[in-house]
């Protein structure tokens, strides 16, 4: 659709600044130039393609011609601050774009060496031993459990069972809990046996608990019901806020500390690495 909007916006508008000998030409292929200010030109392929569906020509053309304004509008202004602006001024913002281009040369750089050779594998452990050594860093800033929940229709039969399924520690019983919520619970949750937090359990039941730290102590099983939903919940495990959070609750955590870590050194040694191979070539006199 681009390219038949800008054929139409070539052939029924004005707004081309046409030159006559482009030095730009060759290195665009004879492409449509839309506008120069200067020596800044403007081809068709640089403008963006963000025509929304539906949109009509008119709308389009329209689209590119507000585009190529504001492009000329910019170079414009640009011209002028180049024409205006203090030499010293002038000097500053030379500075800064060397200084942007050599940050972003050596940020691509060190980030495409990290992504070729830096050793990301960590092994459980290294995450281990890491942990041990920084377990008061690790202390929970709430109460997390691991849990079963359920969610089951009022108007289903059998709830009975599901209580005493829900409450057995017998794999078998649990075989039948499993198999009957399949068939009618709209909820059956054991969040992959991971750790969450206390909180977002009770969020998805109509049951209120004003001490959680005294209710997980004494309690593994909630029940409650709505108008709709009888709601069980089973605590299989759970660590209180402020303890120290189980290993695998903050593996991820741990793990990109240390990647940072292993990050810092490879650049460091590979700033070192640079430099050393320079100075054994001569590559470079400090005065």
């Amino acid at each position: 659709m681009k390219s038949n909007i800008l054929s139409l916006l070539l052939a029924a508008t004005g707004i081309i600044i046409l030159v006559s000998c482009n030095p730009h030409e060759t290195s665009h292929n004879n492409e449509k130039l839309l506008a120069r200010v200067g020596q800044s030109y403007l081809y068709a392929s640089e403008v963006p393609d963000y025509f929304p569906e539906g949109l009509s020509s008119e709308d389009s053309i329209q689209m590119v011609k507000n585009y190529v304004k504001s492009w000329v509008t910019r170079e414009l202004i640009v011209q002028h601050a180049e024409e205006n602006l203090p030499n010293q001024i002038q000097k500053k913002i030379l500075e800064q774009v060397v200084q942007t281009r050599n940050s972003l040369y050596i940020h691509h750089y060190e980030q495409a060496m990290i992504n070729q050779k830096m050793d990301t594998i960590v092994a459980d452990s290294t995450l281990q031993a890491f942990y041990d050594a920084h377990t008061d860093l690790f202390r929970l800033n709430n109460n997390i459990v691991k849990a079963l929940y359920i969610q089951i229709p009022l108007t289903i039969a059998n709830l009975s069972n599901v209580r005493k399924w829900y409450r057995s520690d017998k794999p078998e019983d649990y075989n039948k809990l499993e198999g009957y919520c399949f068939q009618y619970a709209t909820k059956f949750d054991d969040f992959n046996e991971a750790w969450i937090p206390f909180s977002g359990i009770l969020e998805k039941i109509p049951y209120r608990v004003t001490n959680q730290e005294r209710f997980l102590r004494t309690n593994r099983f909630i029940e409650a019901k709505d108008s709709v939903y009888q709601y069980f919940v089973r605590i299989n495990e759970y660590h209180l806020r402020g303890t120290p959070a189980p290993v695998e609750y903050v593996a991820d955590e741990i793990k990109n500390t240390i990647l940072n870590e292993r990050k810092l050194t490879f650049i460091q040694e590979l700033e070192n690495n640079i430099y050393s191979d320079a100075l054994n070539r001569n590559e470079f006199e400090i005065y």
